[in-house]
């Protein structure tokens, strides 16, 4: 099963990449710089964390969004 961690969560809200997001991939789920331009499974754009959540995300809303995701994925 792969999981996505908070600290995944926070590596996508402190990209600085033009398009950041987190795809799925063989070895578990990693940060890829441009969301359009990967052939992986895409499971959540900085864009869209930016549109639910603002700028800032805390500890207990990455916790939650990484559980929910993670669910999605199963």
């Amino acid at each position: 099963m792969t999981t996505i961690t908070a600290d995944d969560i926070r590596a996508l809200a402190q990209s600085t990449d033009a398009d950041p997001a987190l795809a799925v991939a063989q070895d578990g789920v990693r940060l890829v710089a441009e969301a359009t331009a990967t052939g992986e499974h895409i499971v959540y754009t900085k864009a869209e964390l930016v549109r639910d959540y603002g700028e800032e995300i805390t500890d207990v809303q990455a916790e939650v969004l990484a559980a929910g995701l993670t669910s999605q994925l199963a």
